[in-house]
């Protein structure tokens, strides 16, 4: 019985600390670019007011490149924003990606959504 709760307690401590983790923030530029190493340091902190706060639904892409800057990577009609990326050791490939993606209809924000 003590180890059940000794675990039950590890683990609410656990979860209090991932939580306290990731202190949302509000967008800035200046910090939405800062990479360390493979990482962005601030991207996954602005996320949520990137896509519920901003309203990028009829931006142009030259106004997306303004505000966000370059993209990780294009598509034809998209645009990807690495957000976190988990790596296994020294493998250089990522084994999970959080990104956000926009779309573009005409050079204009179709939508944007965050893909996991």
């Amino acid at each position: 019985m003590k180890n059940l709760f000794f675990i039950l307690l590890i683990s609410v401590i656990s979860c209090k600390n991932k939580t306290n983790d990731k202190e949302e923030q509000k967008f800035n530029r200046s910090k939405w670019v800062i990479k360390e190493g493979k990482n962005y340091l601030y991207r996954d902190k602005m996320l949520n007011d990137v896509v519920y706060n901003i309203k990028l639904k009829g931006f142009r892409k030259d106004s997306v490149l303004q505000l966000l800057g370059q993209p990780d990577r294009t598509d034809t009609n998209y645009f990807f924003y690495i957000i976190d990326q988990h790596f296994f050791g020294d493998v250089p490939v990522p084994i999970s990606t959080k990104s956000l993606v926009i779309k573009f209809i005409n050079d204009t924000v179709e939508w944007r959504k965050i893909k996991e």
